[in-house]
């Protein structure tokens, strides 16, 4: 599984020029099927059976995240907790399918980082189980050169990201299979740096738009569906679109894309035309790009591509955080410390 993510991430520039892409037909089949084997553990219930300490200074059980993970058993079905410690850690880090309900804790994403980057393109951050949790870390990959820079690629359903960072320049985040779920995160980049096939769901997050003025404009997201009974979106719930020279909200990575800004504010780098069809020329009817009540100098659509959904011609309740990634409830089961709602007891319709 890590080979063909490997080879995913080698290729993607070249692969995702084309439109057909049934290069990528049996890469998208093993990785779905893998996503699909953990999606009925419950991890117990919303306690943490167990913490293991990270640090590098060797007042933990390990000073390396990797031999942490490690150390948890296959087939894991009750929530651990591995809580990292202030520190750069460098290297790549890796939760494979059979390591399910883990919880990566750091600090804060200010002084706890997982950081690599080299000329292959290789990921920092891979999880692929389902039932991980991911807080307080910023993940970075430091290679640059107008090449793909993977600071994480997320596979597992029922993932819950909250107050994380994700630095790198293109193809900053691989957001790949499964129901995901983004609150207070930063991230940052400048082509395509939210891409994949996930069904996810970014609440008050800042984007942040590096692309530099003298070069070409960048895409926020490309996000691929094929069919439009494939559940894949991404949904940015409030939040903020801010960074530097000019950027577009997105481009089709697939005849289906789906994309919506929800009451986000949006600076003046959003160009005005705001979407790109990409090598999908011809299927923009079949788009679900749209942007619904969003805000600040970037948010005026009088410029906006003539195929952008309007307002009314969707459903915005169908993209509600109940609705669209959590009818079966798995956000309300989470350890009590990580919470998706602001109060106790605060009505969740229109989260």
């Amino acid at each position: 599984m890590l080979f063909v993510l490997s080879l995913f991430t080698q290729h993607k520039s070249t692969i995702m020029g084309l439109p057909p892409r049934l290069m990528i037909f049996h890469l998208i089949l093993s990785i779905g099927y893998c996503f699909n084997l953990g999606r009925a553990i419950d991890c117990g219930g919303n306690q943490v059976a167990n913490t293991i300490i990270v640090d590098q200074q060797g007042r933990g059980a390990f000073n390396m995240i990797q031999p942490a993970i490690d150390s948890i058993k296959n087939n894991n079905d009750q929530w651990v907790k591995i809580h990292i410690n202030p520190g750069k850690y460098v290297g790549r880090v890796n939760i494979p399918i059979d390591k399910p309900c883990i919880i990566l804790e750091g600090s804060n994403r200010g002084n706890t980082i997982i950081s690599y980057g080299d000329r292959n393109a290789t990921t920092t951050f891979i999880s692929m189980p389902s039932n991980v949790i991911l807080s307080g870390i910023t993940f970075e990959n430091t290679f640059g050169n107008n090449s793909p820079a993977i600071a994480a690629a997320i596979n597992g359903d029922k993932t819950s990201i909250f107050k994380c960072g994700f630095l790198g320049y293109q193809d900053t985040l691989f957001d790949g299979y499964g129901r995901h779920y983004y609150k207070n995160c930063y991230i940052q980049g400048e082509i395509d740096f939210i891409f994949g096939f996930a069904q996810s769901y970014f609440q008050s997050c800042v984007i942040n738009a590096t692309q530099d003025s003298s070069l070409p404009p960048g895409f926020i997201t490309a996000q691929s569906r094929n069919l439009p009974t494939e559940r894949g979106g991404f949904v940015f719930r409030k939040g903020f679109v801010t960074g530097i020279g000019k950027v577009n909200l997105g481009r089709a990575w697939g005849p289906y894309s789906r994309v919506i800004f929800w009451g986000t504010d949006l600076s003046s780098v959003v160009l005005p035309e705001g979407w790109d069809a990409w090598s999908y020329k011809g299927n923009e009817k079949n788009f679900t790009y749209a942007e619904v009540d969003c805000t600040g100098p970037g948010s005026n659509i009088q410029g906006r591509v003539p195929w952008e959904k309007k307002p009314n011609e969707i459903n915005i309740h169908d993209y509600s955080l109940p609705i669209f990634i959590n009818q079966d409830g798995w956000l309300n089961n989470l350890p009590s410390t990580f919470s998706y709602k602001k109060k106790k007891n605060l009505p969740s319709t229109f989260v």
